[in-house]
């Protein structure tokens, strides 16, 4: 009984003293500027550097535009046309960012991008990197609880029998 309490106490002190393991989310937008710039970051400020990109007009199903966002995590773009942009980023290790941005295009100015208003959504998960953590570990709590309860509940059996 005592090496599985010492293997037990050794697990949870490596969950506890990992750092650099723990996941992030992402964050993403788009801004204006002569085009259309595509800004993609994790959420602890880290840019999403050489992550794939797909931009897609909300009413067509080829891409308009592939690529990779530089190593600061940006992406320009310059559209043909007015209307709802469909823009996609996948770093390739699971997270993705999927952003639906209209935009609008002054006929008179050469096409050039005029100011809009860009509305973006972006999957945010609202759980913190410290409320994850405390759910592991009550889930892990738990397993090992409900284990001992039933171990205990079948010695009381047997020491009644």
């Amino acid at each position: 009984m005592k090496p599985f309490i010492l293997i037990i106490a050794c697990i949870v002190i490596q969950i506890l003293c990992v750092t650099s393991g723990f996941s992030h989310g992402t964050l993403g937008h788009v801004a204006r500027s002569d085009g259309y710039l595509v800004t993609a970051e994790y959420d602890d400020g880290e840019p999403m550097s050489y992550a794939a990109v797909e931009i897609r007009s909300a009413d067509s199903d080829i891409a308009f535009q592939t690529g990779r966002c530089d190593r600061n995590g940006h992406f320009m773009f310059f559209p043909d046309k007015q209307g709802q942009w469909d823009i996609v980023v996948t770093d390739g290790m699971g997270h993705r960012i999927a952003l639906i941005s209209d935009i609008s295009i002054d006929a008179n100015n050469d096409d050039k991008p005029k100011t809009s208003e860009t509305k973006s959504q972006a999957a945010s998960y609202g759980i913190t990197r410290a409320e994850k953590i405390v759910m592991g570990l009550s889930i892990i709590f738990g397993i090992f609880g409900l284990w001992y309860g039933w171990k205990a509940k079948r010695e009381i059996r047997q020491k009644a029998s």
